[in-house]
């Protein structure tokens, strides 16, 4: 009769991770009966402990070369730096026009062998760097820039005078339009002085008071003057305009005049040549300056004619006629 035997427990196979042979395995933490798993190992290296300390390396320059170190072993070769500069290429950027294969056409460090270029020491053997024939030459310090401080100055003051020149000469040749520059005739005193055909005349006279006119200071005094006019022919009757009557200290000062009667005929028909018409005038100035004043009569450019006009004449005859400027004057000295 076969004898009852427990069955044998299964054998784990091999390489099973976490597995003992001839342990019991365990099960999963928390079960009753179990136990937890080792801690892992610590690198004894990062444990906590005194601050290690290392010893200085050289890196640049690179420490001469053992004796026992053969030519050419070298991972990181250096261009040769020339004592003195090398010409300028004529071709700024361009490099190796020209050479063999195995030369520098770029800007970077010649990295190939001896062996590419066919120049090197042997087969097989490994071949130092060679210098750049024909490497840029450095850049020299930049010439200093030419001193051109008083030719710039003078651009920029010539600059400044156009520019504010040509508006002011403008402005200037506008206002010249209605202001033109005199012509100045001067007539010696009690002279007479003749523009446009028409002959003038001044005389002037000191008085203390007007008739009519309010009471003034005691350091004034009134000027009266008579403007004479004599038409010398029939274009001076014509120019029959009222004229503009100034009076003026040589030293540019200028006082206020006032037309206060006339004798010369309303209509141009009793207008006779060679007949004077007589304009009154008035100043006030100061007593001091009384005997000095002169007096300045501008002629009026005005053409009337000689017989009534219609508009429509009227205007015809405007357009056709030339603007005279009116910048003649007499200056009658004292």
């Amino acid at each position: 009769m076969p004898e009852n035997r427990p069955p044998a427990p299964a054998r784990p196979a091999a390489g099973v991770p976490g597995h003992t042979p001839g342990r019991r395995r365990e099960g999963p933490r928390g079960r009753s009966g179990g136990a937890p798993p080792p801690p892992a190992p610590v690198d004894a290296g990062w444990t906590p402990g005194p601050r290690r300390t290392f010893s200085d390396e050289q890196v640049w320059p690179p420490l001469p070369k053992p004796a026992s170190e053969p030519p050419g072993a070298s991972t990181q070769p250096f261009p040769v730096v020339p004592a003195t500069p090398l010409p300028r290429p004529a071709t700024p950027g361009i490099l190796g026009a020209g050479s063999g294969a195995g030369r520098v056409t770029g800007t970077g460090p010649a990295t190939g062998t001896g062996a590419a270029a066919g120049d090197g020491p042997g087969d097989g053997a490994p071949a130092a760097p060679a210098a750049p024939e024909e490497a840029a030459a450095p850049a020299g310090p930049a010439p200093p820039p030419r001193r051109r401080t008083a030719l710039r100055i003078g651009g920029a003051v010539l600059a400044l005078v156009v520019a504010m020149g040509i508006p002011t000469w403008h402005g200037y040749v506008f206002y010249r339009s209605g202001n033109p520059a005199y012509q100045v005739h001067p007539v010696a005193a009690g002279g007479t002085g003749t523009l446009m055909n028409v002959a003038w005349k001044v005389g002037v006279e000191q008085i203390d008071s007007l008739p009519g006119a309010r009471p003034i200071k005691a350091d004034q005094r009134w000027l009266k003057i008579k403007v004479t006019r004599t038409s010398l022919n029939t274009e001076g009757v014509i120019r029959r305009g009222d004229p503009e009557i100034k009076v003026k200290h040589p030293d540019g000062r200028a006082w206020q005049t006032e037309v206060v009667g006339r004798s010369l005929p309303v209509e141009v028909k009793d207008h006779k040549v060679g007949v004077g018409y007589d304009y009154d005038v008035v100043s006030l100035v100061p007593e001091k300056v009384a005997g000095e004043v002169e007096v300045e009569v501008l002629p009026s450019t005005i053409r009337v004619p000689l017989e009534e006009e219609s508009v429509e004449e009227l205007f015809k005859r405007a357009g056709t006629e030339k603007t005279e400027p009116q910048d003649q004057v007499l200056l009658f000295r004292r």
